[in-house]
């Protein structure tokens, strides 16, 4: 609280109480007659014989007045004591307004003063986790995209694995040649000697699902915090289910992502709630290392891993053993489907799910199931 005396403002009570008296000091002066020269020769003699003392600026501004008119009488004057009863409504407020400029932080309470500080200290500390998450998307964007670059390239000499790379890749896991004979497509062929745990590439067209898919036997997290070249990065990349082979032979192919705020990776996968969206992205492209395989969507439904929600759990087919589990796969996602789709699959098609996070209910997942197309 701030307490007013004429234009004056004090702080504590006790300030004001010292005001008062200096004001009380300077009335008791005999007032002069004369020059303002000669005035000011009288009250500063007035002061002196009395030996007064003043406490606060209010009787500090009265001696500086005098001492100014003692300079140059006609000098204009800052601080005469006319300031306590006479100023114009419009001084007043200017000066009101000096006051509040100059001391307005410092004459607050000890407990706004923090709140005001802790407050800004959290606007700073917000603005700078909204930059690095911005700064984070631009770096894991253009690595995309240069992934995406050295994806989409027409090689003029395609590359021929030689003996050293072979043993490598096979020390990884990664055959230069599928089960049935067939090689690595030519435009992965450099991301796989980059980077042995590449498992192809996933596309819908139309939207921002465009990313390379990675795998690891032993481990669905690692690529979800970190980039191509193992760095840390939020956003991830998408993830080929561990339990999944490297070749994409799987009868049903589990793919995860994160469902990412800014759209990045399978951020784009919650727009499949609409019926509308799914009309006009109703396929996915998955490039697995050997073979280009396209699927038709024919279902989309929302989830849960956490056992507790009773929630079908479709995360446990991906090799489907006989025609009654596969039925009860089918069955089991087109009960949940947030839509009718006139498509479904019969016992010996290939299926690939895409599955990331939902926040409808605890450790939700929204899921995209579809049916391969054979050629």
């Amino acid at each position: 609280m701030a307490y007013q005396l004429g234009n004056y403002q004090f702080h504590t009570m006790q300030e004001l109480q010292a005001a008062k008296r200096d004001l009380e000091k300077i009335r008791s002066l005999r007032r002069p007659a004369g020059t303002p020269k000669e005035m000011a020769v009288s009250y500063l003699r007035q002061i002196q014989a009395k030996n007064l003392k003043f406490e606060t600026v209010v009787g500090k501004d009265f001696i500086k007045t005098q001492a100014d008119r003692l300079n140059d009488g006609s000098k204009p004057v800052s601080g005469n004591k006319d300031r306590f009863y006479n100023e114009s409504s419009k001084d007043k407020k200017a000066a009101q307004a000096k006051n509040r400029s100059e001391n307005g932080f410092g004459a607050r309470p000890a407990w706004q003063k923090a709140s005001l500080i802790l407050l800004g200290i959290a606007l700073i500390a917000l603005l700078s986790l909204l930059a690095h998450e911005l700064y984070g998307d631009f770096v894991s964007r253009k690595k995309v995209s240069k992934l995406q670059e050295v994806a989409q390239a027409v090689e003029t000499e395609e590359i021929v694995f030689d003996e050293i790379q072979t043993e490598k890749l096979a020390a990884k896991g990664v055959q230069v040649l599928s089960w049935d004979g067939k090689e690595i497509l030519p435009q992965f062929k450099k991301l796989v000697l980059d980077n042995p745990d590449f498992a192809g590439w996933l596309t819908i067209a139309g939207t921002s699902v465009d990313y390379p898919v990675m795998h690891r036997s032993d481990d669905n997290d690692y690529y979800l915090s970190h980039n191509f070249d193992g760095g840390e990065d939020v956003n991830g990349l998408l993830v080929l289910d561990k339990r999944c082979s490297m070749d994409g032979t799987d009868d049903n192919v589990l793919i995860h992502g994160h469902n990412m705020k800014s759209g990045f990776m399978f951020g784009a996968l919650k727009n499949y709630k609409d019926y509308s969206y799914y009309e006009k992205h109703p396929t996915i492209r998955f490039c697995s290392l050997y073979q280009e395989n396209t699927y038709d969507i024919i279902a989309v439904f929302l989830s849960s891993v956490d056992e507790s929600e009773n929630d079908f759990r479709y995360y446990d087919f991906i090799n489907i053993y006989n025609e009654a589990e596969f039925e009860a796969y089918i069955n089991g996602i087109k009960a949940q489907s947030l839509y009718d789709i006139p498509y479904t699959a019969m016992y010996g098609d290939h299926l690939i799910t895409l599955s990331t996070c939902d926040y409808s209910k605890r450790d939700g997942r929204l899921v995209v199931v579809g049916r391969k197309r054979f050629l």
